[in-house]
């Protein structure tokens, strides 16, 4: 069985505050090598090589999945809860209306992957590549990202209050109608980012109010320019 959800010490602030997955001590191992639609797992090691899939409502939970390559394949409505996912491979996989619930991906490549619609709780990026990750319209809830590079992340219309993003390099983001109040920024590059209204209300460091300050003005469609 595993252990219960009170062994989380939080409920902290920021980071501290994304709850993390809770997996018995001991897991079944699971080679995977295709998935179908309904497919649902619980507290497996879960490992495989290239799985390519086009499947609706596929589930783990209570999982660790290393190392396993999703390019390219599409899940519509995968639910993970509880899960770990170290060194996976999610470029261009399509994620859409996927639910994640206390979930950690370390190290996982994710550039041009789509998790438009997704709902989030307690969900922690470290160290992943996030090139052009496709967060549209997706809900979170105590989401942390830490480390890492998601230039040209999409956020349009992304409702991610109180998120963490430490250390991440945003450049060309695409913040346009996201709700970011609280959100943390702290250490990360934000420069060339679209929508930049939505930082109104975030945290960032003192190193970051320039770089932020232009981006508000040229959201605002100001113009600087020496006098004639």
């Amino acid at each position: 069985m595993a252990a219960p959800a009170a062994r989380w010490s939080g409920p902290g602030k920021g980071a501290a505050a994304c709850r993390p997955p809770v997996l018995p001590p001991d897991l079944d191992d699971l080679e995977l090598d295709g998935l179908q639609d309904d497919d649902g797992w619980v507290e497996r090691s879960v490992r495989g090589t290239a799985v390519a899939a086009d499947a609706e409502r596929v589930g783990f939970g209570r999982c660790a999945i290393v190392g396993v390559r999703f390019t390219g394949a599409r899940f519509h409505r995968l639910e993970l809860t509880d899960a770990t996912l170290t060194d996976c491979d999610l470029a261009g996989a399509v994620l859409e209306e996927s639910t994640f619930v206390r979930v950690a991906l370390t190290r996982c490549r994710l550039d041009g992957a789509d998790l438009g619609g997704a709902t989030l709780t307690d969900v922690r990026f470290t160290d992943c590549q996030m090139e052009d990750l496709g967060l549209r319209l997706a809900k979170a809830e105590r989401l942390v990202v830490e480390g890492g590079t998601a230039t040209g992340l999409d956020l349009y219309r992304a409702r991610v209050p109180g998120s963490t993003w430490h250390d991440v390099d945003l450049t060309g983001a695409d913040l346009s109608g996201a709700d970011l109040a609280r959100a943390r920024l702290h250490g990360s590059t934000i420069v060339d980012v679209r929508g930049a209204k939505a930082l109104a209300g975030t945290v960032i460091d003192p190193d970051q109010v320039v770089p932020v300050g232009l981006a508000r003005i040229g959201d605002s469609g100001i113009v600087v320019a020496p006098r004639d």
